[in-house]
């Protein structure tokens, strides 16, 4: 049996689609007594740190994790309990067996900027960081 993991996983959504979606989203949670500024709506990763995750060798595609984590009210982390618990997405370079690359390799020596063949995470929030349209 071939492995669904390979590099043509996914498909690209219409615009049409794509506003279904993220206006379902933001409905469920305006519905919840929540503003456009009190919920996450999007998190954004830059290229470079994109094409370093997966330009890893075996990398076939990228896996999302949605997690969270304790922030205070600027982002930055904190200990559990402090500050607010927030959603976040990260990242994990996967290979053609459906592995996260990180969870397997115990770190690439060659990887530049302390990258370790980890996860990619503490990308920019909207409505933190978005354009004014976003």
């Amino acid at each position: 049996m071939a492995s669904i993991f390979t590099e043509n996983a996914g498909r690209f959504l219409s615009a049409d689609e794509t506003k279904s979606m993220t206006s379902a989203y933001r409905d469920r949670k305006l519905a919840a007594g929540l503003t456009a500024d009190d919920y996450v709506r999007s998190e954004y990763f830059g290229i470079n740190q994109l094409n370093e995750l997966i330009n890893q060798p075996g990398c076939v595609g990228l896996r999302v994790h949605h997690a969270k984590r304790w922030e205070d009210k600027d982002g930055n982390p904190t200990k559990a309990g402090e500050g607010e618990l927030r959603p976040r997405v990260l990242l994990t370079a996967v290979d053609a067996r459906g592995r996260d690359i990180s969870s397997h390799n115990g770190g690439l020596k060659d990887m530049p900027s302390g990258n370790d063949g980890g996860t990619l995470g503490e990308g920019w929030q909207c409505p933190r960081h978005c354009a004014e349209d976003q």
